[in-house]
């Protein structure tokens, strides 16, 4: 290993600090998707299991639509709760700015029309994450796949040094495997896994 932290770090694999990739690996358009918003009406939904890179996905939209020009507003819903704050996000984005709302189902439905309609009157673009179908057009489907963490894995410091030699392709599968596709866990789990196998040895070789 050339590099003294861990790849797997936190600061290397939160969201937004890896490209988002689609099923197959392939980096994700981001002018397409926000082409594909304005043609669904300024409002949908990233879908997908826990883990799937719907974070990710809605990081680097905030990232493209600022570097438009436009203001955005984000919010991580943990509970109903937070609709409030939801509600006021939509308020302060000026027509045609964007906003975020990380963790949909944490809501209600009489908060999601609200925030809808709230949204639709405003004239502000709105894009949510969640798990399942909800009353919003699908804006992306996010796919876990083994090619998706591979393609996330590459992306790490080094990982032309240590990718086949401390870390093999055989045990990117294996995490994946073990975690039923949440590429969250199967990233905190390779992070162990590189943590055990940079262990100095007893005659000190890590």
């Amino acid at each position: 290993m050339t590099h003294e932290a861990n790849p797997f770090a936190t600061r290397f694999t939160r969201p937004g600090r890896l490209a988002a990739v689609d099923v197959d690996g392939r980096p994700i358009d981001l002018d397409a998707v926000l082409e594909r918003l304005d043609r669904i009406g300024g409002r949908g939904a990233i879908l997908g299991p826990h883990g799937s890179g719907k974070s990710t996905l809605l990081a680097h939209l905030r990232e493209a639509t600022t570097a438009r020009g436009r203001t955005v507003r984000d919010v991580r819903l943990r509970s109903w709760r937070d609709a409030p704050a939801a509600v006021a996000a939509v308020t302060r984005v000026p027509r045609g700015g964007l906003v975020c709302l990380d963790g949909w189902e944490c809501l209600g439905p009489v908060a999601h029309w609200v925030i809808r309609t709230w949204a639709w009157l405003r004239g502000s673009r709105l894009v949510v994450t969640c798990h399942r179908v909800t009353w919003l057009p699908v804006l992306v489907r996010c796919r876990p796949s083994p090619a998706v963490l591979e393609a996330l894995v590459r992306q790490l410091p080094g990982s032309a040094d240590w990718l086949g030699d401390s870390l093999t392709t055989a045990d990117i599968r294996a995490a994946f495997d073990r975690h039923g596709g949440d590429l969250r866990e199967a990233l905190f789990d390779l992070y162990d896994r590189m943590e055990e196998r940079r262990r100095p040895t007893a005659d000190g070789r890590t």
